[in-house]
């Protein structure tokens, strides 16, 4: 990540847009130098104030390829959503960042989860808990593996965090674990008497247009999503109907490269979905301790010309990144559907080749 930005930073320093058929055959070439024709699929968008430009790569399903408006796994991105949603709540007085979760947790997490009766929302979207990530113990992959198509819900693949020992107080160090975000799952739906995806759709689904986008297992659309290939055992191979905790809030979330940079430009561009209070408490960055900083939800990136906001993604077939460039006005999203694919180097050498 360190190295990203840095490099983009320097391709920023003077920007000179190519023109936008140089651009679309630009990007096209750059990806087809990671993305083979009749491999998994992979989608780029990028918008800059000149234009947006779409490019994709591969096969959508093993057969057809890869359009536009094809929907991908977009994995740890969707922690951004789930962020702005509580900063809603925030805004609308269900709770404060502030609050204990434990007023919202059930008795047997808060019993069972170490600093799970102390520790505050804010520190949930921050990952500033201490509380050990569920996804790190080799219990819950076992059972997935005993059980792949199992639908897993926030109670449950939270007991994989259960009797863990906390690794420091909350808010002495930062630590990014996804239990955070099943508790703040919990947490929402408890305050609010209303499941998570329909939070998000309530609130940033519907209000921006986002016809392509959805939370998985909760939801479903014609269609589906393209299939994801990765290394579950040894070899690689399809792992689209693998549960791996698929739909919670944690990397929840289904879309595409369209429907993502729409959320972007609306949070991170014209800065719409929230008040200014809760803006800047989205903005307010702190020290990851390893050279980049973190908020709720969002990271941070330091260039030669500014900071660059975004998050990335990574669950079982598929692999996600998205950046915006506040001081550039430049926006790129890329959606993989294989693990074999970084998006993050995809990303850095389009901008490479682009922007001069």
């Amino acid at each position: 990540m360190r190295y990203f930005w840095l490099v983009l930073g320097i391709l920023l320093l003077s920007v000179s847009v190519l023109l936008a058929q140089d651009v679309q055959t630009t990007i096209e070439d750059v990806l087809a130098e990671y993305a083979e024709e009749d491999g998994p699929a992979v989608a780029v968008q990028l918008t800059t104030p000149e234009g947006t430009w779409v490019v994709t790569s591969g096969l959508a399903d093993g057969s057809r390829p890869t359009v536009a408006d094809d929907r991908f796994r977009i994995g740890s991105m969707s922690k951004t959503y789930v962020a702005v949603v509580a900063l809603m709540l925030v805004e609308d007085g269900i709770f404060d960042l502030d609050d204990t979760a434990a007023e919202w947790l059930p008795d047997e997490v808060v019993e069972n989860i170490a600093n799970a009766d102390v520790v505050t929302i804010r520190q949930l979207l921050a990952m500033r808990s201490g509380i050990e990530d569920y996804l790190a113990e080799d219990a819950f992959w076992e059972a997935v593996a005993d059980d792949p198509s199992h639908e897993w819900t926030a109670a449950e693949a939270v007991q994989y965090a259960y009797d863990l020992p906390a690794l420091f107080a909350p808010d002495a160090e930062f630590y990014y674990s996804n239990t955070n975000y099943l508790l703040l799952q919990l947490v929402m739906e408890n305050a609010t008497g209303t499941p998570l995806h329909q939070l998000i759709r309530q609130r940033l689904i519907e209000p921006l247009g986002l016809s392509n986008t959805y939370t998985q297992v909760s939801e479903s659309m014609p269609g589906g999503f393209v299939d994801g290939w990765g290394y579950f055992n040894d070899d690689l191979e399809n792992l689209t109907d693998v549960n791996d905790g698929a739909g919670l809030a944690d990397g929840g979330i289904i879309s595409t490269v369209g429907d993502v940079t729409t959320f972007y430009l609306a949070l991170l561009q014209e800065q719409s979905l929230l008040d200014d209070a809760m803006m800047s408490e989205l903005l307010n960055f702190v020290d990851d301790g390893e050279g980049a900083a973190y908020s709720l939800g969002l990271n941070l990136g330091e260039s030669d010309v500014g900071p660059v906001w975004g998050h990335t993604g990574s669950v079982l077939g598929f692999m996600s990144a998205g950046s915006y460039l506040p001081e550039e006005d430049v926006t790129i999203i890329v959606l993989s559907a294989t693990e074999d694919i970084d998006p993050e180097e995809v990303a850095e050498a389009i901008l490479e080749a682009v922007l001069d």
